[in-house]
């Protein structure tokens, strides 16, 4: 089972205008995407803090900017995307990512409505193109994660027109890249989104796709690090260029030493790119350091650091260790209803089957059952009780995509 890494398309911020950069927004010129010292300064904190999860202190941040400008789409953006990560983090509850969507939607929708505005009233067009086309496509991205890829392919084409249109206003704004990248990228990849391309005759272009993406991560003012995290995930999961995604993890990680969220996906990274001894040493430090005790957000996901701790003894076959990581993972949680824990249950009963213990494997694969299905642990859960699992097979489901 192979863990994404959670993702957003995350694009802020227009340009304070002055009095002669007014109107057309620049047509065919290059102009930099600043809103000035001062408010940069606090929307690279308000980012800063939204990485690191501290939600709440993000959103104030945030809804400053909605409270000093209602007329700008640029707050309604920011908590459109604050609110794709909330949701982000609890992915693996059935009830609990939709939570958040309807405010995730209603942003996403005022967002296209204030930059609607802003087109008519005759400010900047690069910047209403720019929020109204990364509004669409992260709707889209939501779709895609349902997988409903007819809204999925609608909401990022009208999303890839826009910013298309931004591009070719105001070519060095940078951050319209990334949506034009995912795009591109996942519409000549995914097969649910090719599907819809097809019948409509639109292409993706993967190669373009990732270009743009680096000129995003390279170029991007305000959102480099979400670039970066999307690169991670297309390296590990669809190009296979395990040692770059490796490397990239760890420049992640760099950019901001104290956030455990990026040391939380270099440990994923390093699970996708089979360094077992590496990521199981990397969980230990990240447990060791009571990460859990210190950040609300991140306590919710230390089931997960538990798994993978597991899965690396496991595909090193060590099943007795491995068993006793995956104990800790149901036992040392708050959050007993997350999908980890389910995987626990599920791995833990491979460990017991590979050390010749059937009835408790049996107990945890009923126990896997009995839950919320996530990421068919269902179908596993029941093919372990028909026959039990050899090594290489319960190595094939560890690795497989």
């Amino acid at each position: 089972m192979k863990l994404p890494v959670p993702l957003v398309l995350f694009l802020l911020l227009p340009a304070a205008a002055s009095a002669a950069e007014q109107g057309n927004g620049g047509a065919g010129t290059e102009e930099i995407f600043t809103l000035g010292p001062e408010i940069d300064e606090a929307y690279d904190r308000g980012i800063a803090l939204m990485y690191r999860l501290e939600f709440d202190a993000s959103e104030e941040v945030f809804r400053g900017v909605i409270d000093a400008s209602s007329s700008n789409p640029a707050g309604y953006f920011a908590m459109t995307a604050l609110y794709w990560w909330r949701a982000a983090q609890n992915f693996d509850v059935r009830s609990s990512s939709t939570d958040y969507e309807a405010e995730f939607l209603r942003h996403a929708d005022e967002t296209v409505r204030v930059s609607e505005l802003m087109l008519k009233s005759g400010g900047r067009r690069d910047h209403a193109l720019f929020f109204m086309g990364s509004a669409h496509g992260l709707k889209g991205r939501w779709y895609a994660l349902q997988r409903s890829w007819w809204k999925s392919y609608l909401s990022g084409n009208k999303g890839r027109k826009l910013l298309k249109k931004c591009v070719g206003l105001n070519p060095a704004l940078y951050d319209a890249y990334l949506g034009l990248g995912i795009f591109d990228y996942y519409a000549d990849t995914l097969p649910g989104v090719l599907g819809v391309a097809a019948l409509l005759f639109v292409r993706g272009d993967r190669e373009r796709g990732m270009e743009q993406v680096r000129l995003a991560m390279e170029k991007g003012r305000f959102f480099p690090t979400e670039a970066r995290i999307f690169l991670i995930d297309i390296l590990t999961r669809h190009e296979k260029d395990l040692e770059a995604a490796v490397a990239e993890s760890r420049l992640l990680r760099a950019s901001d030493p104290d956030n455990s969220f990026f040391w939380l996906g270099e440990i994923l990274t390093l699970i996708h790119a089979r360094e077992w001894d590496r990521a199981f040493d990397e969980s230990m430090k990240f447990l060791t350091a009571n990460i859990g005790t210190k950040h609300p957000w991140l306590s919710q996901q230390l089931s997960l650091v538990y798994l993978q701790a597991g899965d690396a003894k496991l595909a090193l076959n060590k099943p007795a260790e491995a068993a006793a990581w995956f104990t800790q993972g149901i036992e040392n949680t708050a959050y007993p209803a997350k999908g980890w824990v389910t995987y626990c249950h599920l791995r833990r009963g491979q460990a017991f089957d590979l050390m010749g213990r059937r009835e408790d494997a049996l107990k945890d694969y009923r126990a896997a059952l009995a839950r919320d299905n996530f990421w068919d642990s269902r179908l596993y859960a029941s093919r372990a009780i028909k026959k039990a699992p050899d090594f290489p097979e319960v190595y094939r489901q560890i690795t497989e995509e």
